[in-house]
């Protein structure tokens, strides 16, 4: 009996144990916060971070409209999107594991002087601390633990690398800050030993023009590449916040000035650039509104490399193909004509066209061609004789818009010396009429060993052309001459 009596004693110890733990569990605020969660924060709530690594100190601080800001060790020009890493990594910060309660011994584990401490301070001033030691034997990750809290945990080596920062991790790396989009004119003063470069170019609607030290159009995609290569430097190291000393990185005559004009701003952006780095992997740039210096590495810069030659549009001619009623070509000293029908195109006499009207730089237009008359369908010419499809007339204008120029010779003037390039006589001429009066044409003059001089409307120089366009070419005129 009394053996029974022991047992229902220690049972009902049991039950009175188990009773007051559900009762005082019960009587515990739900935080929704596990045990291994460090800050207890989320995004929203985060107001303020300080970080100690080393002997360098960073604070960042949320102000009123919402944008965070370095604040020390002085203000710095801070990265929206490095911050917001930052407090990701914050409101999503764990414990690994738990290494001991109540340690005798802080500086086992690197606790007693930390390399690294982060600061974290939420709305209504609540605040805590992280202190994050020395690397775990395995080096899976690092010891730590809260000023709040006596347990050592272990937290992965990822985010102990996410939550030691410095200012310069925090600072905005994006040199210049404006988009491709905006910008409607460049500059480009460029100092090499013997000579100044001084190349401008300007957006006019979609289309960029060189107006300096030639006038031309300019090369849209090669232009949009340039402009990439400008608007995407970003720093690679900070390496001077005072500017003190200007002649130390090549600043004191620098080798570039990059002029930036931006949609709705009155001053343009004006960028500089500098001596290369000693290792020859990158320069040093400063902008004129900012004391600072900065080195950048990029694999290639553009402005660097390109001449004003490069800029100019290697499509020597374009047309519309919808508009053009009229193609006329003279090849080999024989001159053909196609005009629209409405079933297609028609080989016109040469009779019909009286070409010395044409003047060399394709300014006037035709006195004398035949006559025309639009319809609903097309166009519709008296006379004619080989009826040919539209495709044809398509390919001819494809093959002139695949001319590419591979240089940029004598500007087109009055006192230029046609003869000398061929072009007083060219070997192949082609005009087309888009029905307005207009006459858009090409004269294609001597071949030399890389490729053929060549002229076009509304372009000013004389350039050299791919060989392999103006063959092309040929075929083509010489399959639609009867």
């Amino acid at each position: 009996m009394k053996k029974f009596r022991g047992t229902f004693i220690a049972l009902a110890i049991v039950l009175v144990l188990a009773a007051y733990i559900v009762l005082t569990e019960r009587e515990k605020p739900a935080t929704g916060i596990g045990e291994s969660v460090i800050f207890g924060a989320t995004p929203d709530t985060v107001e303020e971070i300080s970080i100690i690594h080393g002997k360098s100190k960073v604070t960042v601080m949320k102000g009123d409209n919402g944008t965070w800001v370095i604040t020390a060790p002085r203000t710095y020009e801070t990265s929206q999107d490095a911050v917001k890493s930052l407090i990701h990594a914050i409101a999503e910060a764990e414990f690994d594991k738990e290494i001991e309660s109540d340690p005798s011994a802080l500086e086992v584990f690197g606790l007693d002087a930390p390399d690294t401490c982060v600061e974290v301070k939420v709305k209504r001033g609540n605040k805590k601390t992280l202190l994050i030691g020395s690397a775990t034997p395995v080096g899976s990750g690092y010891y730590a633990r809260l000023t709040d809290d006596s347990k050592v945990c272990v937290i992965g080596m990822t985010l102990a690398d996410a939550l030691s920062k410095t200012a310069d991790d925090l600072r905005e790396r994006k040199i210049i800050k404006a988009s491709n989009e905006s910008v409607s004119g460049i500059r480009i003063v460029r100092r090499t030993e013997d000579d100044l470069t001084d190349v401008i170019c300007e957006k006019q609607g979609d289309a960029w023009y060189l107006v300096r030290p030639i006038v031309d159009k300019a090369d849209k995609e090669r232009l949009d590449e340039l402009l990439r290569d400008i608007t995407g430097l970003t720093v690679d190291a900070f390496v001077d916040d005072e500017g003190s000393d200007l002649s130390r990185w090549g600043f004191d005559q620098p080798r570039m000035r990059i002029d930036l004009t931006i949609t709705g701003k009155s001053a343009p952006i004006k960028v500089f650039i500098g001596d290369p780095d000693p290792s020859e992997e990158g320069f040093y740039v400063k902008t004129e509104d900012s004391a600072a210096v900065y080195l950048v590495k990029p694999w290639t810069f553009l402005p660097l490399e390109l001449t004003p030659p490069d800029l100019v549009d290697s499509q020597l001619a374009g047309w519309d193909h919808d508009e053009v009623i009229t193609a006329t070509w003279t090849l080999d000293g024989k001159t053909f004509s196609l005009l629209k029908d409405g079933n297609g195109w028609k080989s016109i006499p040469v009779t019909d066209i009286n070409l010395s009207e044409i003047q060399a730089a394709f300014e006037a237009p035709v006195s004398d061609k035949p006559v025309v008359t639009k319809e609903e369908d097309g166009c519709r010419v008296a006379g004619a004789s080989k009826s040919l499809t539209s495709l044809e007339l398509d390919n001819l204008v494809t093959r002139l818009q695949d001319i590419r120029i591979i240089g940029v010779g004598e500007t087109l003037g009055s006192d230029i010396d046609l003869a000398a390039y061929g072009l007083d006589n060219p070997s192949i001429w082609v005009q087309l009429n888009v029905g307005d009066g207009s006459i858009f044409g090409v004269k294609v003059g001597k071949e030399i060993e890389g490729g053929f001089y060549a002229i076009a409307t509304d372009r000013a120089f004389v350039y050299l052309v791919e060989k392999e366009g103006i063959e092309a070419l040929n075929k083509v005129l010489l399959e639609l001459s009867p």
